[in-house]
């Protein structure tokens, strides 16, 4: 049957079974006891049970892309630094070639960065 999320503090709970079969649960951070002795009851507890089984991955595939475009956006936001980081010691007068031509680099991977950012966007992982 799985867990569900405790009603008054959102802990997850697990169904337990007592002797005689019948399901109840108990919140160890703030100690809600919930007792279901009837057929009806145990058939609702199942269902709820289920949906948030579903709900579970369903939410984990969200947070899975979600971490995903996190992580686009953390490297992206690294690499603007240190473009700008690398402009600046390039010079202004006398011009390091090879730190405008990794500074160019990295602004190629924030290019492409962004355009997979956009292709997520859109849908076509």
């Amino acid at each position: 049957m799985g867990t569900i999320p405790c009603f008054l503090c959102g802990a997850e709970l697990t169904v337990r079974t007592d002797k005689n079969g019948k399901h109840y649960l108990i919140c160890n951070p703030c100690g809600s006891q919930h007792f279901i002795r009837r057929k009806q009851g145990m058939e609702r507890l199942a269902d709820l049970g289920h949906y948030f089984y579903q709900q579970k991955a369903e939410l984990a595939a969200r947070m899975k892309t979600l971490f995903r475009l996190q992580a686009l956006l953390q490297e992206i936001e690294t690499l603007k630094k240190e473009i700008r980081r690398l402009g600046v010691e390039a010079g202004i007068i006398f011009r390091d070639e090879e730190k405008l031509r990794a500074r160019d680099a990295l602004q190629k991977r924030v290019d492409f960065l962004l355009a997979e950012l956009e292709r997520r966007a859109e849908g076509s992982d």
